[in-house]
């Protein structure tokens, strides 16, 4: 009767169906769900999508040097949580894209950490279908799109899913919404990681089909979906899928058909598939898995033990705020919150249990597919979800012996736990959106009721079991909360309180909601509960996403500012600079394109180990690569970063001043500066200065809009300015350092400071002594280190004149075999700078008396080209990060080897006379990854090609 319904209503004209099916009340729903998703992308990243800003959360940037005083208080950010993007993701998807529109495929950056790879391998995610917008788009506004691409991949994934199990349409928005705002989604957006997992829906949807319908054309199902999360760049997250997915499909083929044989060819599908989407996606995974072998260090990732997430993060399930103040405010877990944060709402857990409880409706819900079929897609299906939910949060979140055989698996044994709860988060959105759809299409309570009582023993045991097990979740999450509500610090536990009555009450609104429907399954009630349960979970995952997603002024993506234009201006080829601490953000150099001694990226062991003494303390992970601000003086002396062609060190216009400091006097008292009283002066001092320190309020003075810091060094006798130096400072307190560009000051030449602070709002107290001057200490240039202050105010930029030229000659060698002798050799000042350390001897001797003239020619950024006009045989010496496969060296056209210099770089012999050198990047296995996905592409074409013709023959006969 309901396929006769179906063909009768074809036949009707498009309004008249249109008006039959206004008029149902399930259209209503299914209009509030759409409409529910619809308001949950608009509050959220509306304004990105219609130009009113940015997605990527450039408004960090207003904590960080040089932008605090560009942007000042004037910009701010809800989330302090996602700085990798910041400096990192974006910013080499950026050079990609922005080279890419030059005509250049940039398998190289040149411009982190000494170099590293760039477009060959997929650690950025570039290359996902989802990553479109940046190479279309306006950098400031592909983020926004790329999110907004995943919610309609997760919308796609999620409608095909449930449709698959038989769930009415109103359940795949709800699903779709619940997984778009779920914790994994939302903490990791603008990482690659969510790009990832945003086709986990399609995933287990052709998965599903693989399980069940035993067609080949499933391979191209199951081998595409595949191929899109293989290509987003993180492997784990696509390893995670497959082991659960891999726990489903065991699950549904064998109750599906119950035949070794059904099982066998849907196995034989499913591997297939991932086989198909191993060879679409080996343009990417090949180059990924030789430069992992050669540069990627898992070790720092790996966990051991029985120990998953714990029950705290569970509870961030429901109670978003259990264990952080949103996402801009403290923390008290034991992992930073993106890795924990697991939100999907109170009114989705009612809905699973929903989902649980509430059993469909006898009449078959998909009418054009035949019965059979419908029901052996959607037989269990709860059932098998529900088992694999619960053994996800034991694996994830509980941990146990579980977990501990889980940990020695492929992906699980180098990755941390907490990431595959973007697995755990799917299958509860899943099953929510199974259980909004009972809301709709399920049985009433009387009619359960009713069938329970004639239902044989052991369907009367599963219903009796399903109660239980709903019953025990919620004692457990009951008592997680409480537990959970234990370790909130005091000054939180008035607000997480609150935050748990509001969440309480929409758990309670939403269970009286479904309780209503299932008791009573009348047209008004079942429209009005339901679209009242669309809005509990589509308002409060606004709430809670909005902190997590701010949106930024366009203006502040990645702006310049004086000292970045600086840098810009005067970090030529054959320079670098570095950062300390938090100075111009890592990622930075990679969207400027100026070249960096640091960086956010994968590092070979040997830029690692030089890194490591120049600063002891410079990874706080495996990629993070900065100096301390508070080792300025040995930065600014290291022979180390001389090799490394460090010319310029940046750092906070307060940071530790490179050079000697002399003691100041006592402080005797303070001079309070007003706005009446802006000025103090300071003593007579002579000669050159690279900056001073004074000493500011004992408590430290904060102005609403912050406070301007003006520091001059004036001549004594012509009241000349012979330095000057201006910061906006959101306050001051205690001692404060100031650079200056006095490098140059002459040592007979006395002057005095001023120091003026306006702006602030309340009184500011400088150390002074008796006389009424401001005591200063003097922090004087170190003579023969070449080390002078060239910028001031937004950030002190110094200059290192005794850094060697990136690319140069040498006519002499050394060589030291051990690593310990080869890091002490070049830090030691005393080397020539005409020497190379080589790390085995070579087969040409350099001529100790020959001279060369090195100038670099024009070239793109996956190779280096230099001319040589050299009076005898020498070493053309490149001090990149080139310990890795994919570089080769050409003199005048012809091959030639490379030989490890200088630890990092390489060296090229050179005869006498004029030649070209040029080293060349290629990305090692790009070619053969190539040539196995256009083979595998083209063979899925022709045989695609051929099926189709045979099917159309048969017809047509």
């Amino acid at each position: 009767m309901a396929t006769e319904r179906t063909a009768h209503t074809d036949r009707l004209a498009p309004g008249t169906r249109f008006a039959l099916w206004i008029r149902r009340p399930r259209s209503w729903i299914e209009i509030a769900a759409w409409a529910a998703l619809a308001a949950f992308v608009v509050f959220t990243i509306g304004p990105a999508l219609t130009g009113h800003g940015t997605f990527l959360n450039t408004g960090l940037l207003s904590r960080y040097t040089p932008w605090a005083q560009t942007l000042g208080d004037s910009v701010t950010s809800t989330n302090i949580y996602t700085s990798d993007p910041l400096d990192s993701n974006a910013p080499q998807t950026s050079l990609l894209a922005t080279l890419a529109h030059q005509g250049v495929f940039a398998a190289w950056d040149p411009y982190v950490a000494g170099g590293t790879a760039l477009g060959g391998v997929p650690d950025s995610g570039q290359f996902s279908p989802l990553s479109l917008p940046w190479w279309i788009l306006p950098l400031s506004y592909a983020p926004g799109a790329v999110k907004f691409l995943e919610i309609v991949a997760v919308t796609v994934g999620m409608s095909l899913l449930l449709r698959r199990w038989g769930v009415t349409r109103a359940g795949w928005p709800i699903a779709s919404l619940v997984y778009a705002s779920s914790g994994f989604m939302v903490a990791w957006s603008n990482w690659p990681q969510t790009r990832v997992a945003a086709f986990i829906p399609l995933v287990f949807w052709a998965v599903d089909r693989a399980a069940v319908e035993l067609r080949k054309r499933d391979l191209l199902s199951v081998g595409g979906t595949l191929a899109a999360m293989l290509l987003g760049g993180f492997p784990a997250v696509v390893g995670y899928t497959l082991f659960f997915a891999g726990a489903f499909f065991v699950a549904r083929t064998i109750v599906a058909h119950r035949n070794w044989r059904g099982v066998l060819g849907s196995a034989g599908i499913a591997v297939g598939g991932i086989v198909v989407g191993v060879l679409f996606s080996a343009w990417q995974l090949v180059p990924f898995a030789l430069n992992a072998l050669s540069v990627v260090d898992f070790s720092g990732r790996a966990q051991r033990g029985p120990n998953g997430l714990g029950a705290f993060p569970l509870v961030t399930a429901w109670v978003q705020d259990i264990s952080f103040a949103q996402a801009s405010g403290a923390s008290w877990g034991v992992r930073n919150p993106v890795e924990e944060y697991s939100y999907i709402g109170i009114a989705a857990v009612v809905l699973v249990a929903a989902a649980v409880l509430i059993r469909p409706a006898v009449r078959p819900l998909t009418d054009r597919v035949p019965s059979p079929l419908v029901a052996r897609r959607t037989v269990g299906i709860v059932a098998i979800a529900t088992a694999l939910l619960a053994f996800a949060i034991v694996v994830v979140y509980l941990g146990g012996p579980v977990l501990s055989a889980v940990r020695e698996l492929p992906v699980f044994n180098s990755n941390p736990i907490g990431r595959a709860r973007c697995v755990v988060l799917f299958i509860a959105a899943a099953l929510a959106g199974v259980g909004f759809g009972r809301l709709v299409d399920g049985d009433d309570l009387r009619a359960e009721l009713a069938r329970f009582r004639t239902a044989s023993p052991l369907r009367r045991t599963g219903r009796i079991a399903a109660i239980a097990v709903v019953l025990f979740a919620a004692v457990g999450a009951s008592a997680f909360t409480f537990n959970a509500l234990g370790h909130v610090p005091k000054g939180y536990v008035h607000q997480v309180k609150l935050e748990i009555l509001a969440i309480g009450l929409v758990g309670i609104g939403t269970v009286i909601a479904v309780g209503l429907v299932w008791l009573f399954r009348s047209r008004v009630v079942m429209v009005v509960a339901a679209c009242a349960v669309a809005a509990m979970v589509a308002a409060p995952a606004v709430v809670a996403t909005k902190p997590w997603w701010p949106i930024a002024p366009a203006s502040t993506f990645y702006p310049d500012a004086p000292a970045i234009d600086y840098l810009k201006d005067h970090v030529s080829d054959q320079d670098r600079y570095t950062t300390t601490g938090n100075a111009t953000i890592l990622g930075a150099a990679s969207y400027f394109q100026m070249r960096s001694v640091t960086g956010h990226t994968f590092q070979t062991a040997e830029w690692k180990q030089l890194m490591g003494a120049v600063d002891p303390d410079t990874y706080p992970t495996a990629t993070y690569l900065t100096l301390s601000p508070n080792l300025m003086p040995e930065l600014a002396d290291s022979g180390i970063l001389d090799r490394l062609a460090t010319k310029y060190m940046i750092a906070d216009p307060s940071a530790v001043i490179a050079g000697t400091t002399e003691a100041a006097p006592t402080r005797t008292t303070w001079t309070d500066l007003t706005a009446d009283r802006s000025t103090v002066e300071s003593g007579s001092e002579t000669g050159p200065v690279n900056g001073i320190t004074f000493t500011g309020p004992p408590a430290t003075t904060l102005a609403p809009g912050g406070m301007e810091l003006t520091v001059s060094a004036i001549a004594d006798g012509s009241g000349e300015t012979l330095a000057s130096t201006k910061s906006w400072v959101p306050g001051l307190g205690g001692p404060r350092n100031v650079a200056l560009e006095g490098s140059e000051i002459p040592a007979d030449t006395a002057w005095h400071l001023t120091i003026t602070v306006t702006g602030q709002n309340s009184v500011v107290p400088i150390g002074t002594d008796d006389d009424g001057h401001a005591v200063i200490s003097v922090t004087r240039p170190v003579a023969g280190d070449g080390v002078s202050v060239v910028h001031t105010g937004d950030a002190t930029i110094y200059e290192r004149s005794n850094a060697l030229p990136r690319v140069r000659w040498a006519s002499s060698t050394v060589v030291e075999k051990t690593t310990t002798g080869l890091v002490r050799k070049l830090a030691d000042q005393s080397l020539p700078d005409d020497t190379v350390v080589l790390s085995a001897d070579p087969d040409h001797r350099a001529d100790p008396d020959g001279t060369a003239t090195v100038s670099l020619q024009p070239s793109d950024v996956n190779s280096t080209v230099a001319k040589v006009d050299a009076t005898g045989g020498g070493w053309v010496v490149v001090a990149d990060s080139l310990q890795r496969k994919g570089w080769t060296a050409t003199v005048d056209g012809a091959t030639t080897d490379m030989v490890r210099a200088d630890s990092v770089g390489a060296a090229v012999w050179v005869p006498a006379g004029k030649h070209t050198v040029e080293l060349r990047y290629h990305t090692p296995g790009l070619r053969e990854g190539i040539a196995l996905s256009a083979a595998s592409g083209f063979t899925a074409a022709v045989v695609c090609a051929f099926v189709l013709v045979r099917r159309r023959r048969r017809r047509l006969r």
